[in-house]
């Protein structure tokens, strides 16, 4: 796992500013709330760039029976742009990294480009044109099967769990709503996903994610972040037959700091700690997730 560790790393260091920017987003938006992807407010002509990285993991099945073991690194790389005061569009492609193993010890690695998404959020409401306080926005996007499938050296295809890429069309949609007061800001949403087919007969259940997070801001530089993220899923099938493992209902608490060291940079450290795991026949790991936000 050291090359694409080392190729994910690499990555992530390109997209680190060379220059100072322009103007500050903190003013243009008339708010200096430090914000991750996806939580900023709009302006016209706001560009953003993102990287973040994730390592996480799970066993499917159970242990010294059928169990499966997968472990993940993942670094995203995304661009979101304000074409309009009320409209963000937004692309995000990951790079994957992934090793299974199985009960027998038998192990499987892949990595590669995984799946483009792409979403638009349209603010819908807020309390004042300058600065507000409240936000409702809607979401909507897809995930494309842009992800190449991978063999292993003697030229045989990975299995399904070892691929970046679902080979699925996945759409989405959903609601979030942001709040402002003082040192203080919150943020929930919902987002519903409903997979297609993919490779091998192969379908995700669908699922509906939720986040609900409330940030602390003592100082221009520094902000931290409680939340809980939850996703209830069906069960996957292959060409309709359910899967013995998946599907259900599982919540993380999400302590995140978030760190300015400079003019529209916010760099964000956490972990997803999962609290409530009613999965069936599958155990996750704590997620460690590490982000940097550049508005150009």
């Amino acid at each position: 796992m050291r090359t694409p560790a080392l190729a994910l790393l690499s990555a992530a260091l390109l997209l680190l500013p060379a220059s100072t920017a322009w103007a500050c987003a903190s003013c243009a938006c008339g708010d200096p709330t430090l914000t991750s992807m996806g939580g900023e407010q709009p302006f016209e002509g706001r560009l953003r760039l993102s990287t973040m990285l994730r390592a996480w993991g799970h066993t499917e099945g159970r242990t010294g029976v059928d169990a499966q073991r997968l472990r993940e690194l993942r670094m995203d790389v995304a661009v979101a742009y304000a074409p309009r005061p009320w409209l963000v569009l937004a692309v995000n492609l990951p790079l994957q990294a992934r090793e299974v193993q199985d009960v027998s010890l038998g192990m499987e690695r892949g990595w590669g480009l995984g799946d483009l998404d792409v979403s638009a959020k349209a603010f819908v409401w807020k309390d004042k044109e300058f600065s507000p306080d409240q936000l409702v926005s809607v979401v909507g996007g897809v995930k494309l099967p842009t992800g190449p499938r991978l063999h292993a050296r003697d030229g045989t295809t990975l299995g399904i769990d070892a691929q970046p890429g679902s080979g699925s069309v996945d759409p989405m949609a959903g609601l979030a709503w942001q709040g402002f007061r003082g040192k203080w800001s919150f943020l929930a949403s919902a987002l519903g996903f409903l997979p297609s087919r993919g490779r091998d007969d192969y379908r995700l259940g669908a699922s509906l994610r939720t986040q609900v997070a409330a940030q602390y801001q003592p100082s221009p530089t520094w902000a931290v972040r409680l939340g809980v993220d939850s996703r209830a899923e069906r069960a996957p099938d292959t060409n309709g037959t359910p899967e013995e493992a998946g599907g259900g209902f599982i919540a993380y608490a999400s302590p995140d700091v978030l760190f300015s060291p400079g003019m529209d940079v916010v760099v964000q450290a956490g972990v997803r700690i999962p609290f409530v795991n009613q999965l069936r026949r599958v155990s996750s790991t704590p997620i460690a997730v590490l982000s940097l936000a550049y508005d150009l």
